[in-house]
């Protein structure tokens, strides 16, 4: 009897523990020419984050949302266009 007991208390921590861990996801802004003067980070840059995740920066981190990383990336499809890449997170 004792050891279902244990076992049935280490499995709800088990549940607990994996329902507290972290999120994180990699986003992307539309690609733009790199002449482009539109081409600058601003705060009205949408990011698709995958998973029925987009939003501003501003809107992201209201959501909770701590940004990681960003970097500037090339399109592979068109190497004179770039784009932003967030790594964003949420504990």
């Amino acid at each position: 009897m004792k050891l279902k007991k244990y076992l049935f208390a280490l499995g709800c921590l088990l549940m607990a523990g994996s329902s507290l861990a972290g999120q994180a996801h990699v986003c992307h802004s539309q690609p733009v020419t790199n002449t482009a003067a539109n081409a600058a980070l601003t705060d009205k840059t949408v990011f698709n984050c995958g998973e029925n995740l987009s939003g501003t920066i501003p809107e992201l981190a209201r959501r909770g949302w701590k940004i990681v990383q960003q970097t500037d990336q090339a399109d592979m499809s068109n190497p004179a266009r770039t784009y932003a890449q967030l790594i964003i997170q949420k504990d």
